[in-house]
C-alpha cells in the first residue's frame, strides 16, 4: 500500500498509517491520505484467516463531505456487484462498484485528478 501511495505524490500530499496489525494471514490496517485539492481518503481494510476480507474506502472533501464511500458490507444484495458497493455524495442508495481494492479506488481518485487537468479545472 505504501509504495503505491508513493508513486502517486502528488497528487497526493500526505499519508499517516493510524492502524496497521499484521500477524500471518490477518491484518488490519487504516490510512489517512491526503490529496492536494485537501480531499482526504479514509481507508479501514480488514483480512481474516479465511482470506476474506471487509473494507471501507471514503474519500471525502476537505470539510468532510462524502464524495464517494466504497465498502462490501453484506446489505444491499440487488446491487450486480454485491457485496461492493459504492455511495456517491448523500445519495442514499449505493451504486454498482467494480474499484473492490485499495489499489482500485486510489487509480480512480488520481484519474479524477487527470481528467481535472486536462479539461483544464484547477486542481
Amino acid at each position: 500500500m505504501l509504495s503505491l501511495i508513493k508513486r502517486y505524490m502528488p497528487p497526493i500530499e500526505s499519508y499517516q498509517v493510524l492502524q496497521y496489525e499484521h500477524e500471518g494471514l490477518l491484518h488490519r490496517i487504516k490510512l489517512r491520505v491526503v490529496f492536494i485539492d485537501g480531499s482526504i481518503l479514509h481507508v479501514k481494510e480488514y483480512r481474516f484467516s479465511d482470506d476474506t476480507r471487509k473494507y471501507a474506502y471514503n474519500w471525502t472533501t476537505s470539510d468532510g463531505t462524502l464524495k464517494i464511500r466504497w465498502d462490501n458490507a453484506e446489505h444491499w444484495g440487488e446491487i450486480p456487484t454485491h457485496p461492493h458497493h459504492k455511495h456517491i455524495g448523500s445519495e442514499s442508495t449505493p451504486s454498482p462498484s467494480t474499484e473492490t481494492s485499495f489499489a482500485e479506488v486510489l487509480l480512480y481518485i488520481v484519474a479524477n485528478f487527470s481528467v481535472q487537468k486536462k479539461e483544464g479545472f484547477q486542481i
